[in-house]
């Protein structure tokens, strides 16, 4: 099968672009995951269903897990730090972003999951995604204590993931989406009785 390239002189029928390659072999893959999972994907199975040949795959990933970090990763959204003026909102921002990310069919959050925690691959994803995420959770806690809304000893590790932790348990082990409600209300208590570093911890 061809793709159809539009140039200056109108369509063209021929080789597909670089662009349109990675998009379909990144496509083909999360769908292969939904089916199969990790453990028993195969690089020859996505060339295979992709129309291109494994090389194709190996010049752009250099193995499954690169090849699974980035079908996930493209679905995965950073967004912007929120900056509300109020700890309490920049944390439910937060939060709710975290949701979005976990968005689809109950099966696919899943077996994206389990692929995201495989040992090869959250590495990747870490430098690819979760870090930035990590980064934007510090600046939110950084500027609540800065207006005093937090006391100096708060521990941000904790409260970002305990937010993060009823997201990923409720949503993607559970499969029961979370009202804001119920973030604000695990957000109140972290505010109102924040957990502190542990000397020597």
């Amino acid at each position: 099968m061809t793709l159809t390239a539009r140039t200056e002189r109108g369509p063209v029928i021929g080789r597909p672009t670089d662009a349109d390659l990675t998009r379909r072999i990144l496509e083909v893959t999360a769908e292969l995951l939904i089916v199969e999972g990790y453990a028993s994907l195969r690089i020859e199975r996505v060339a295979r269903a992709a129309q291109c040949g494994k090389a194709a795959i190996y010049r752009r990933y250099a193995d499954k897990a690169a090849l699974v970090a980035a079908a996930i990763s493209v679905h995965l959204e950073v967004g912007a730090v929120p900056d509300t003026g109020a700890l309490r909102t920049d944390l439910l921002e937060h939060a709710q972003q975290n949701q979005r990310n976990l968005d689809g069919s109950d099966l696919a959050v899943r077996r994206g999951m389990q692929a995201m925690f495989e040992p090869d691959v959250f590495p990747l994803l870490w430098d690819q995604f979760f870090r930035f995420r990590r980064d934007q959770g510090a600046q939110i806690i950084s500027r609540a204590l800065g207006r005093g809304e937090l006391p100096a000893d708060a521990d941000p590790d904790v409260i970002l993931d305990t937010i993060a932790g009823l997201t990923l348990y409720r949503q993607s082990v559970k499969g029961l989406r979370i009202d804001e409600r119920h973030y604000l209300a695990v957000i109140d208590a972290l505010i109102a009785h924040p957990p502190r570093r542990l000397a020597g911890a």
